[in-house]
């Protein structure tokens, strides 16, 4: 029993944890080691619970060491894990942080800054928010499914192998971006801007992209299966041996598309307004 009643101490220190270190950063006060003064405590307290639980002064220590570092520039701290559930980082700075791995499912990111952090591989599944940004950022590997970061900055971002399906991308930025086989199927992308990007095998297969400025980025061998991609703009975009099977592209921009072939088009659908290159053809959408 008291080592349950340990455990469930242990957690929430970390939890309280985050919270004050970041705290003490945005106010310019010095950050508080809350795990060393209630291990200090429960020493106190329980005589003998530090033989039941040895290694509970060391887990807090290195986990209240762990979390005051994650925002400071240049520090390597070990990946966090289980940082989860509608916890609220908005407005926080982690730019340049290094932590690969680490868990930021579910949490609230309006506005937090991630400029240049070490991301690889790390999970914000769930995780909501708007405008956060990611700019230059490395996130290869990462998980981002299912997350709603609407009008957020992910431009010369490392995306490289990412899932990003089924999430809410409105409107965010992706300038310079490396996606390559990153799968975007299912989300929603629109007026977002993919320009100057790397997406060669990238997966936008049943995504919402109307509107989506593609200019001059590799699209070679990426898939846009019953995309909508309504007024999407593929100026000067390389689309060679991508998939435009079932894709609506009424309004869209192809005729400064390069190495587009007839072939591609055929099974995609479009309207009088579509621009694709003189002397191909593309059935009407119903």
């Amino acid at each position: 029993m008291m080592r349950i009643v340990l455990l469930m101490i242990l957690f929430m220190i970390m939890a309280f944890t985050l919270v004050a270190n970041i705290t003490s950063k945005k106010t310019g006060r010095p950050g508080v080691n809350v795990g060393r003064e209630i291990n200090r405590t429960l020493k106190q307290t329980f005589g003998g619970a530090d033989r039941l639980a040895p290694d509970l002064g060391d887990a807090i220590g290195r986990m209240d060491k762990q979390l005051s570092q994650l925002g400071k520039r240049g520090d390597t701290p070990e990946p966090i894990e289980g940082v989860t559930g509608n916890l609220n980082i908005s407005g926080a700075d982690f730019s340049g942080a290094r932590a690969p791995n680490s868990v930021f499912a579910g949490v609230l990111i309006n506005a937090t800054q991630f400029v240049g952090a070490l991301l690889d591989g790390a999970s914000f599944e769930g995780a909501t928010g708007s405008e956060a940004n990611f700019n230059k950022a490395r996130l290869a590997g990462a998980n981002l499914s299912a997350a709603v970061l609407i009008g957020s900055d992910f431009s010369a971002a490392d995306l490289n192998q990412a899932a990003m399906r089924a999430s809410d991308l409105t409107g965010s930025n992706f300038t310079g971006a490396n996606l390559t086989a990153a799968s975007l199927s299912g989300s929603t992308l629109s007026k977002a801007v993919i320009a100057k990007a790397f997406a060669p095998g990238a997966a936008f297969v049943d995504a919402v992209a109307q509107s989506v400025d593609f200019t001059a980025t590799d699209l070679r061998g990426a898939r846009f299966g019953n995309a909508d991609l309504r007024d999407a703009i593929f100026a000067g975009a390389d689309v060679a041996g991508a998939d435009f099977a079932g894709a609506r592209l009424s309004g869209a921009e192809l005729s400064g598309a390069l190495n587009l072939t007839a072939n591609q088009l055929a099974g995609a659908c479009g309207d009088a307004s579509t621009k694709i290159p003189h002397g191909m053809s593309l059935q009407t959408c119903e």
